[in-house]
């Protein structure tokens, strides 16, 4: 499936520090699966709580950038994620 893609809407984001990294794969997922995928997910916490490649802020500032291609039926995932990294201790 192949969904159209356009950066420049919802640029609204209050985020102070968001990685690139995570959100460039999220943003091609997006493009070519309609969806953040479950890698993703596993990736950014795993990120956080095992390797502390990003800090816990910068995980939480992500994810709510990346919410927008996150579909309705995934939230529950998304939120489990996000509520995982706010809980870490980093």
């Amino acid at each position: 499936m192949i969904v159209s893609f356009n950066p420049y809407v919802n640029q609204n984001i209050n985020c102070k520090a968001v990685s690139q990294k995570y959100l460039k794969t999220a943003e091609k997922s997006y493009r070519r699966f309609g969806n953040v995928t479950s890698e993703w997910y596993y990736s950014i916490r795993d990120d956080v709580c095992l390797w502390k490649g990003i800090s816990k802020q910068d995980a939480i500032d992500t994810m709510l950038a990346v919410r927008k291609y996150v579909e309705e039926g995934s939230m529950d995932a998304y939120n489990h994620v996000l509520d995982s990294i706010k809980k870490a201790e980093v």
